[in-house]
């Protein structure tokens, strides 16, 4: 194998890594963007706690709501925990709720960790298809 064909291979290498992580935010906006569309009420929750898990880097925290959907009190804790409690007790949240099923819910206030890490998965998509692209370039010159 010449210098030049492994050159090109790592390119490539780079080149998929960078479509790959392109693809993740794409993935993961399109899975929220559903998410939300799928739940078609709105209502105001109560956070009235947070529950607490353990994992191997400390504490996470989840915040529960309450709230009233199809004249119902609901009680769900977020799918979403992280090690900073975004809101506090009592605080109050709009929260989108499926109507045929009200345990269903999307808060865009915690969507922020789905934009970061969108945001990180595209600088780290840039850069690879930036080198992958320089390396491929600089062996088929060179």
């Amino acid at each position: 194998m010449t210098e030049q064909q492994v050159g090109l291979m790592i390119a490539g290498f780079f080149i998929l890594m960078g479509i790959i992580f392109a693809l993740v935010p794409i993935i993961m906006n399109k899975s929220r963007k559903k998410k939300a569309a799928m739940c078609d009420r709105e209502t105001t929750a109560t956070v009235v706690e947070y529950m607490g898990y353990r994992d191997d880097t400390g504490y996470t925290y989840a915040p529960v709501y309450l709230y009233w959907a199809n004249d119902k009190e609901y009680r769900k804790t977020s799918s979403y925990s992280s090690s900073r409690r975004k809101f506090s007790v009592g605080d109050k949240v709009v929260l989108r709720y499926n109507a045929k099923n009200p345990e269903m819910i999307f808060v865009e206030a915690e969507q922020h960790i789905v934009k970061f890490m969108s945001i990180i998965f595209g600088i780290i998509s840039g850069v690879m298809l930036i080198v992958g692209l320089g390396i491929g370039i600089g062996f088929m010159v060179g």
